[in-house]
């Protein structure tokens, strides 16, 4: 598989352990610049995982724990509590390797269905291509948004934007700082260029969170932050995410609440 790897800021104050909706029209005048290489490679922020391979990482024991688990077949479900568009559940299924769009590059691709058709009227879904790296960070490459059955936008990056974490890390705090190019193409015509840099941290280990799913004792808990032109943290934009070994995402606050209501990891 090809890939380039590109350095990214990065900042860790321990090692860590084995190494939505439809978008609108564009407003701003940046039209963007292509995120893919000439020869259809992305760049990454680390070595891939190679999910096409049949390889597996060198400590076999941290693959059946990860905080994302990326095996063909594993689903959750989520129920979320939405602000603006109510209650709702959102389904999430690992559908497994294949070609990214447009790329060279080979990831595991994740569909997610929110059915919002009780409250808005809508289904939305979202296809995600994502990678694992031996650094311990997840990486998506392309998201595309499909807003009842309909196509409305897809988002690529350069390098790939991390998507969360698949080890915990050997000490907390923990930090990493996310900068990359966004292109968002819209299926009604245009392009956007963005330029986001977000800052991950892990702030605890082994916290204790309750869900319809049952109640977890072994979480870490990881905020995210979306930075401004000023390097300062958009309050408004600020997310935390609930991360169980072998599980993956039990509970999520930020804009909306999820929450884990069932879920079926697959083995690797």
């Amino acid at each position: 598989m090809k890939f380039r790897k590109r350095v990214v800021l990065f900042a860790a104050c321990g090692a860590l352990a084995a190494c939505g909706g439809a978008g609108s029209l564009p407003t701003g005048n940046n039209p963007g610049a292509p995120t893919t290489n000439p020869d259809g490679s992305v760049d990454l922020p680390g070595n891939p995982v190679d999910p096409g391979s049949g390889t597996t990482k060198p400590d076999q024991q941290a693959e059946s724990t990860s905080l994302w688990p990326l095996t063909t077949g594993s689903t959750w479900t989520y129920r979320i509590t939405d602000p603006a568009n109510g209650v709702f559940n959102k389904v999430v299924t690992v559908r497994g390797p294949e070609t990214v769009p447009d790329t060279s590059m080979t990831a595991v691709k994740v569909h997610s269905k929110q059915d919002r058709t009780a409250t808005t009227g809508t289904v939305y879904e979202e296809n995600s291509w994502q990678l694992e790296l031996t650094n311990g960070l997840v990486v998506r490459l392309r998201e595309e948004d499909v807003t009842d059955g309909l196509p409305t936008k897809t988002t690529t990056w350069s390098p790939a934007m991390m998507k969360s974490l698949s080890a915990t890390p050997a000490s907390v705090p923990w930090e990493h700082q996310d900068k990359v190019r966004e292109l968002i193409t819209y299926s009604a015509g245009g392009t956007e260029g963005k330029e986001p840099v977000y800052v991950w941290k892990v702030l605890e280990k082994d916290v204790t969170v309750t869900t319809p799913a049952g109640t977890f004792t072994n979480a870490i808990k990881v905020q995210r932050d979306k930075l401004n032109k000023s390097g300062e943290v958009k309050e408004e934009k600020q997310r935390l995410y609930w991360l169980v070994p072998g599980v993956g995402k039990v509970r999520e606050e930020g804009e909306r609440t999820e929450e884990l209501v069932s879920y079926d990891v697959k083995k690797p």
